[in-house]
């Protein structure tokens, strides 16, 4: 029988978040790039700073998604103790 970490829900939308942000972060980029080179430093500006939040933003939940593992580790059994109970 498989337990579910406590935060499996948390820890699941973390790691979709966690692998969806670089890939917007790569396309902003780009276009703020794009945008600058086109001459509208502004758009580019912002778009900069945009990007500059959302890589904020992916730090933090790289963070929580380790933390959420961790506490997930610590709350689980290993399945060790199962090998080494009475039963067969």
């Amino acid at each position: 029988m498989s337990k579910r970490p406590p935060a499996s829900a948390a820890i699941l939308a973390l790691l979709a978040v966690a692998l969806i942000l670089p890939v917007a972060l790569v396309v902003l980029l780009g276009v703020g790039a794009l945008l600058g080179a086109m001459g509208d430093a502004v758009g580019s500006r912002v778009l900069g700073w945009i990007g500059l939040a959302l890589g904020v933003v992916w730090l933090v939940d790289l963070v929580c998604l380790v933390l959420l593992q961790a506490l997930g580790s610590l709350v689980e059994p290993n399945g060790d103790d199962r090998e080494s109970g009475s039963e067969p």
